[in-house]
């Protein structure tokens, strides 16, 4: 029986076509990874849609195949606390895919709805709520684990990710952080007690607004006129950062809701990660600055490494790194040295310590921002917990 034979016209789209796939996978694998967008502060910022409900906006830096960095900030802040780190890591390792985001409430992304949260602002800003933010945010950039740098609050934030999600996180860098939030002074009498359920509530309440639910979505500038005189003062504030740093940020604080500040900072002084903390098995650096005058050295220094020591029998490197020299003065206020805000007096070397942290394992040695020996300390233990190794 004679054979048919295909046309040619049938014939060469099938030979052709796998040829061209081949060719078109060899093009595309060696193409460099699109550059990522929104990569300043002063541009729109990426927006993305989470399955928590939650409407985030954030900045993007570096190649979207790199190793991933990301930046959370702290308490009624957003991601322009990040912003010059962000700037300087970049410089330093121009591979690595870095995102600074900006949390439920801040900066510019989506308060959790009115009807579920504003009779009570702090069961939606649960350190458990960011973090499920942080891992949807993840999920959405189709990031499979990052690196994770929070800031006061954000390191908070970034524990409860290394903690209830370790097979997402790399490493975890706590800036300014302690083991908890619980009776911490600074967060009860010098924000929540007053001004926000002082000063700010009488002054709305005299309006005939009804606390919390009528405040959920009024920002401070309802409740003082000043408040930008009293935020730059108070709270926008550090001695050693660059004075053009601080200046916008003055209005961008003024603008975040009182649902924000009285749920996460509620929520914040609900938080006790003390005996959670000693099971942590993902690698920490804590970076701490002398002048913190919320998280002192004595109790939460202490306590956090304390718990490092315990949870260093994980066999997780675990390192706690001072920045500065010149202990808290009598006034309580940070003055001439590293504060709270390690990342705004010191940008350059937080972002060199995260990127060693990152390539070799452990942070710089060396102590910024003085002339005396490095407090570093690397923690590592025996399996009957004693401390045999302590760096430099």
């Amino acid at each position: 029986m004679k054979k048919r034979l295909l046309p040619a016209f049938l014939i060469m789209p099938a030979l052709v076509i796998p040829v061209l796939v081949m060719l078109l996978a060899v093009v595309m694998a060696s193409r460099p990874a699109e550059a990522a967008t929104c990569a300043t502060i002063t541009k729109p910022k990426c927006r993305i849609q989470l399955l928590t409900g939650i409407s985030m906006t954030y900045l993007e830096l570096g190649p979207t195949d790199g190793e991933a960095v990301i930046l959370i900030h702290g308490l009624t802040d957003s991601a322009r606390s990040w912003a010059p780190t962000m700037v300087a890591l970049h410089r330093i390792d121009p591979k690595l895919h870095i995102l600074a985001v900006d949390l439920r409430g801040h900066g510019t992304s989506s308060m959790p709805p009115i009807a579920a949260c504003a009779a009570a602002p702090e069961k939606c800003f649960r350190m458990s709520d960011l973090a499920e933010d942080i891992k949807a945010f993840m999920q959405a950039k189709h990031i499979r684990k990052a690196t994770l740098a929070g800031h006061s609050m954000g390191s908070f934030v970034a524990q409860e990710m290394a903690l209830s999600y370790p097979e997402m996180v790399t490493r975890a860098i706590l800036v300014a952080t302690s083991t908890r939030g619980v009776d911490n002074v600074a967060l009860r009498d010098y924000v929540l007690k007053e001004p926000v359920e002082g000063s700010w509530r009488k002054a709305l309440e005299a309006k005939g607004k009804v606390y919390p639910e009528d405040f959920y979505t009024i920002a401070p500038v309802k409740a003082d006129s000043d408040v930008r005189v009293w935020l730059a003062k108070n709270w926008v504030v550090d001695p050693v950062a660059d004075p053009a740093f601080l200046k916008p940020y003055v209005p961008e604080t003024a603008a975040v809701k009182l649902g924000t500040w009285i749920g996460a900072t509620k929520a914040l002084l609900a938080t006790d990660n003390t005996d959670r903390l000693k099971k942590l098995t993902v690698s920490t650096l804590v970076i701490w600055g002398v002048q913190d005058n919320i998280f002192l050295n004595d109790p939460d220094q202490t306590a956090i490494k304390n718990v490092l020591r315990q949870a260093a029998s994980q066999q997780a490197p675990m390192f706690w790194k001072q920045y500065g020299s010149q202990p808290l003065p009598a006034s309580g206020m940070q003055e001439d040295d590293i504060g709270h805000n390690v990342q705004w007096g010191a940008p350059e070397e937080v972002a060199g310590d995260i990127d060693s942290f990152i390539r070799d394992g452990h942070p710089l040695p060396g102590l910024p921002h003085a002339d005396a020996p490095a407090h570093l300390h690397r923690i590592v233990v025996d399996q009957n917990n004693a401390l045999v190794e302590q760096w430099p």
